[in-house]
């Protein structure tokens, strides 16, 4: 067997690779930049090739002598063109599953415009004939690394999440499910949402991560204004900075994305990993981050 994995050099992506890897399955991962690859290769993987290209080119050719695909990609402007050139390609090459990482709420009218692309994609995954898996992974724990730099003094961190609930998830704990789906054979279609074991607040995870890494931490509620501000001054575009406002200010804080599912253990055969599991593998960045008293 031999999996393309689109993504190779981000967070699911890689660690998708990485599992295959370990299971002595061939891989090629697909990047963009030379410099992503270079870091690839340099984990020296048994099985894994790299392909440096952008998949708005030369997707046919990527998909010769692979049996099973993994998609995902970044959001970016031609971020459906790309899914639906390698669905395409997919079906033409004979791919026996595609397992797509998707988000929940994907429908024509989603609030989100990321929610819209998803679901523009997956109807094109569903027309194609190949045997599909999509994933719809509840917020990633992984997602409050990147606001570190935004935690001030007193150890919070702002968001504008209010009090709202999440299924948060572990990204190995998605990877994992997604290489079983890649290995696993069948010809039936399933759709498969993802959380983690308990649903938490992030000035509830954030408490919890610093009782493992030694260091007070919560949550501090903010506008979406600031959010924004922030958002954007960290490199993101307006428009995708808007989505991510509307992902936080609107529907976690209402508590949309409380909800739980068993299907990672019933996948996997092991309970999800907990926050506190995820503090301990990511200790480093939270002791180390603004406010701390290491620096």
């Amino acid at each position: 067997m031999k999996v393309l994995v689109t993504g190779a050099s981000g967070t699911v992506g890689n660690l998708v690779v990485r599992a295959l890897s370990q299971r002595e399955v061939a891989v090629r991962g697909v990047v963009r930049r030379e410099e992503s690859a270079a870091a690839l290769r340099a984990l020296n993987l048994p099985g894994v090739e790299v392909a440096v290209t952008d998949l708005a080119d030369a997707v046919p050719a990527l998909l010769d002598g692979i049996d099973n695909v993994f998609l995902v990609t970044a959001n970016v402007a031609d971020q459906l063109t790309q899914e639906q050139q390698v669905i395409q390609a997919a079906a033409a090459a004979g791919v026996q599953r595609v397992v797509k990482l998707s988000v929940g709420g994907a429908s024509p009218d989603a609030p989100l415009a990321l929610a819209r692309v998803h679901y523009a994609a997956e109807q094109e995954l569903a027309a194609s004939g190949v045997a599909y898996t999509v994933l719809r992974p509840a917020f990633f724990m992984d997602n409050l690394i990147q606001y570190i730099p935004w935690i001030n003094a007193d150890g919070q961190m702002p968001l504008p999440t209010g009090d709202g609930a999440m299924g948060m998830i572990n990204t190995q704990d998605i990877a994992d499910v997604a290489v079983v789906e890649l290995t696993s054979g069948g010809t039936d279609n399933r759709d498969l949402v993802l959380t983690g074991p308990e649903a938490l607040t992030i000035d509830q995870a954030l408490k919890r991560v610093g009782e493992v890494v030694g260091r007070p931490l919560s949550h501090i509620d903010t506008s979406r204004e600031e959010f924004l501000n922030r958002y954007i001054a960290a490199g993101n575009t307006p428009d995708y900075a808007q989505d991510m406002a509307t992902l936080y200010d609107g529907i976690l804080r209402a508590g949309y994305g409380a909800g739980l599912t068993d299907t990672v253990e019933r996948t996997i055969g092991s309970a999800p990993r907990t926050i506190n599991d995820f503090a301990r593998d990511h200790a480093a960045d939270f002791t180390q981050g603004p406010g701390s008293s290491s620096i």
